[in-house]
């Protein structure tokens, strides 16, 4: 059997790797990425949240200063991320109501260079 195989030049299983990825899948990957990472950011918000205005630990919380470099990151990474998905979500949308469906890297162009032109002015704010 293995010498047939190998007589008609054909792998023994298909791999995921033989296969090119394709730019639609791979930003629907970043897309639910992207989701799964802001649901991180909110649960980990809610919890200090809860944390500040539960049972008289305020002092010991707010004495924690974190850098403010640090803090700067954190928001712009978070607002890089959530910019990220909410261009990514219009792209879908537009995408449903069966606009520009096959000028995916348009589209793709689009939302990368809007992305970054938003959040250099975001992070111009924060300096």
């Amino acid at each position: 059997m293995l010498q047939y195989v190998l007589f008609l030049n054909r792998p023994l299983s298909p791999h995921l790797t033989i296969y090119t990825p394709q730019l639609s899948s791979l930003s629907s990957i970043w897309h639910r990425i992207s989701g799964i990472i802001i649901l991180i950011f909110l649960i980990l918000e809610f919890n200090f949240i809860n944390l500040i205005f539960s049972c008289g630990i305020q002092n010991v919380i707010l004495d924690f200063n974190i850098a403010y470099e640090v803090k700067k990151i954190l928001l712009v990474l978070s607002l890089s991320v959530f910019i990220y998905h909410s261009f990514s979500g219009l792209r879908y949308l537009i995408w449903d109501l069966g606009f520009f469906l096959h000028q995916n890297y348009l589209l793709n162009f689009i939302l990368l260079v809007s992305s970054v032109l938003i959040l250099v002015l975001l992070f111009n704010l924060f300096i």
